[in-house]
């Protein structure tokens, strides 16, 4: 057992995340009963909760549907905002590989 004030690995605190995820109990009592400080355990719940791998790379696209041109009418064009705030707009007859190659490149400006 590890006392209050010894390090704890993120591996360590990880299992204690997952133990109180299944343990049912608030964190006050989860925390309480092994001696755990709160703000630490809350920074670490907050920190390491549900969170993916960090060396997998994660998605810049979204999944979309898409549906055959006979039930569209095809009008308007393709608007798009980016996270830095950049907007554009592409024809809508536009291919989808293309505009993936152009927002690829717009965003690693």
């Amino acid at each position: 057992m590890i006392n209050s004030n010894q390090k704890r690995t993120r591996v360590e605190w990880q299992a204690l995340v997952d133990e109180h995820e299944k343990s049912g109990q608030s964190r006050n009592e989860f925390c309480s009963q092994r001696g755990i400080v709160l703000s630490q355990f809350a920074y670490y719940c907050s920190s390491l909760k549900n969170k993916t791998n960090p060396d997998m790379p994660q998605p810049t696209f979204k999944p979309v549907k898409l549906v055959s041109k006979d039930a569209l009418i095809l009008s308007g064009d393709i608007k798009l905002t980016l996270p830095n705030g950049f907007q554009c707009s592409f024809p809508n007859q536009m291919e989808s590989e293309h505009i993936k190659r152009l927002v690829q490149v717009l965003l690693s400006c």
